[in-house]
């Protein structure tokens, strides 16, 4: 499956995308954004990968790539029920500004889960730290459920997705779609 949104093209993860997610994911960017900033080994890689993309597949993850080398991804994890929580990783900030990567895969990911899937609650946890990330689920119309000493926690309701202005101006700017 392919997610199109704007000019960007959002491919669920193959095994042959193994290599790319590895890089992008121990990119030093990257690391700073997770709970644990230490670069992954590529044994504990390759079998998260084979666990969660290949034998279960309950994590829908989407790579973004630019001439082999993976830009972004952006993953529904935790699906239960009407609900999942968001994942969305981009390897360089600065560039992703420029070319508008994050609002893309946000844009991309949040039309597959409500749209495609039919959940209704998106959970978002966010480190403490993550001001870039605070601010945009404020934006998308995430509402703030809690914290602990790690993580801020926000729900999105399908229904407050569906009303912000935003969001539907993100969805006729980039015009998302699935195909196979």
């Amino acid at each position: 499956m392919i997610i199109r949104v704007g000019n960007i093209l959002m491919r669920r993860f193959l095994p042959e995308h193994t290599d790319i997610l590895y890089r992008l994911i121990n990119n030093p960017e990257v690391r700073k954004g997770m709970r644990n900033s230490n670069e992954i080994p590529w044994e504990n890689h390759l079998s998260w990968v084979q666990k969660n993309l290949l034998e279960e597949g309950d994590v829908h993850l989407f790579v973004v790539m630019d001439e082999g080398l993976g830009q972004g991804v952006a993953l529904i994890k935790n699906i239960s029920g009407n609900t999942g929580e968001l994942g969305v990783m981009v390897g360089d900030i600065d560039s992703a500004r420029k070319t508008l990567l994050t609002s893309k895969l946000l844009t991309g990911v949040l039309y597959y889960f409500f749209n495609t899937l039919n959940l209704r609650y998106l959970n978002i946890s966010i480190l403490h730290g993550n001001t870039n990330s605070l601010i945009t689920a404020k934006k998308i119309g995430a509402e703030f459920q809690g914290q602990d000493d790690i993580y801020k926690y926000f729900i999105l309701e399908a229904s407050k997705y569906e009303s912000l202005p935003l969001n539907r101006s993100l969805l006729r700017r980039y015009q998302p779609f699935c195909m196979e």
